[in-house]
């Protein structure tokens, strides 16, 4: 009987790790920052997971554009939840169905003084490890259910 039930609890595990494999995209945009410029994005945290990760990319690829300084905070209307400066990524807390800001501020770089830029706000999946955890301890809740 124990047997079985970690049969059960092992094959539960098995069908929902896949459903945390991918990080859902909430926002992505790209585009150009000339000379000095603040842009802002707004979208809503509406998946699931409640930590996001803000990641913030250089997409200059010829040595004409680029940047000499480049930003990216995430807000609420009153706070501000995350930021970074230059290239790179953050991970921050998120409540769904809340709006939140993409905060870009940029100088333009290279010989014409621009630069293209990439945002991307993805959903951090759980980790399968959490999934299975999480199904042993059910499993061991039946468990002893049975034994009594």
């Amino acid at each position: 009987m124990k047997l079985k039930l970690c049969l059960v609890s092992l094959a539960i595990a098995c069908l929902l790790i896949p459903l945390s494999a991918g990080a859902a995209t909430v926002f992505e945009t790209t585009g150009w920052i000339q000379e000095t410029t603040g842009l802002t994005f707004d979208f809503e945290a509406d998946t699931a997971p409640f930590t996001y990760r803000a990641t913030l990319s250089d997409l200059s690829e010829d040595p004409i554009f680029g940047f000499d300084f480049l930003f990216l905070s995430i807000t609420t209307a009153t706070d501000p939840v995350g930021s970074i400066v230059d290239p790179g990524s953050f991970t921050f807390a998120a409540s769904p169905g809340k709006k939140y800001f993409a905060n870009i501020f940029g100088t333009g770089g290279g010989t014409v003084g621009a630069g293209l830029f990439g945002v991307k706000v993805t959903a951090v999946p759980i980790p399968p490890s959490l999934i299975l955890l999480g199904s042993s301890l059910i499993g061991l809740v039946f468990l002893r259910r049975k034994v009594r």
